[in-house]
């Protein structure tokens, strides 16, 4: 039982990381809660920075509904 309310918690806390925010961070590009449509979606980032920047977003937003899927 414990497994399984650590599985969600853990699942919660991945659903909550912004893809989109973490890799403007890391590639020191405009945040995209404040610029252009304000989602920090993968379609904004594309706008704001270019596919280089939308593809990684994408990519990190697969892995992360990925992960606890496959946990």
């Amino acid at each position: 039982m414990l497994l399984y309310i650590s599985l969600v918690i853990v699942s919660y806390l991945f659903g909550s990381l912004s893809a989109a925010v973490i890799v403007c961070k890391v590639m020191h590009l405009d945040d995209p809660r404040t610029h252009g449509s304000g989602n920090p979606g993968t379609t904004n980032v594309l706008r704001l920075h270019g596919k280089k920047a939308a593809a990684i977003t994408l990519a990190g937003d697969v892995i992360k509904g990925l992960l606890p899927v496959l946990l």
